[in-house]
């Protein structure tokens, strides 16, 4: 194991749409639990796939959603995707609740980015553990396919974080 690193890209509307798309038939837009509540329910759920299938928008139109996938190089220069379950979203919202007119790329730098993608891959009890990323899981994680090293081979690797071709060309570097 030479690097460690997340790689991160721009979800459009069509690709988040596809994504859902395979959640749907996979069974994965059944209603909320009401757990016997009774409390108010202030909208009637719509399964996922019919929203699809009427065109429905799956973004937000005041923002941006990223997807964020971590990866290991191998010496033999071999790169092994771990998981691509990740992601966030930017919004044109402001304090004041606004973003009619505003762009939500505005002021946006690779390196701002660069800073969400590294709380988006955080461990949960990151601030119990004080850990930057969760050693054991991506240890596992490798060891599912069929390569050994230990959270602790894996603290002395250098961790990069990387952007598609997409980013690249939208986003500016530096602020």
């Amino acid at each position: 194991m030479v690097r460690l690193g997340a790689w991160c890209d721009v979800e459009t509307e069509d690709e988040a749409r596809q994504r859902l798309l395979a959640g749907a038939a996979k069974g994965d837009d059944r209603p909320p639990a009401d757990h016997g509540h009774p409390g108010p329910r202030p909208g009637r759920f719509v399964p996922l796939r019919f929203a699809l299938a009427a065109g429905m928008p799956v973004q937000d139109p005041g923002g941006i959603r990223f997807r964020v996938e971590e990866f290991a190089v191998l010496a033999g220069g071999r790169r092994i995707r771990l998981h691509s379950e990740r992601g966030f979203t930017l919004s044109a919202v402001r304090g004041d609740g606004v973003s009619s007119g505003l762009d939500p790329w505005q002021g946006l730098t690779l390196e701002s980015l660069e800073s969400d993608v590294r709380t988006t891959v955080l461990p949960d009890d990151a601030e119990d553990t004080g850990e930057d990323h969760p050693w054991e899981w991506l240890s596992e994680l490798l060891r599912v396919q069929g390569i050994e090293a230990s959270a602790e081979q894996l603290r002395d690797v250098p961790y990069d974080v990387e952007f598609s071709d997409r980013l690249h060309r939208r986003v500016p570097a530096g602020a």
